[in-house]
């Protein structure tokens, strides 16, 4: 059970376990590419509706907060 609903910002790097520093509306349905801010592995993320909709609900969440 994770303590808060995960927002774009939780995604780390699989190589390194650093955060990948993302913001919400940097996101986009389907891959969304890129490299780590601190090992400069390459990353690739897929995310479909349901998980675009988790996501801003969970950015609402925190901005009420």
């Amino acid at each position: 059970m994770l303590p808060r609903p995960m927002t774009a910002g939780d995604f780390t790097c699989l190589c390194c376990g650093s955060r990948l520093e993302l913001k919400l509306e940097e996101l986009k349905i389907g891959e969304n590419r890129g490299v780590c801010p601190m090992c400069s592995e390459p990353f690739c993320l897929r995310i479909n509706s349901d998980d675009m909709a988790g996501l801003i609900d969970a950015e609402e969440q925190l901005s009420r907060h």
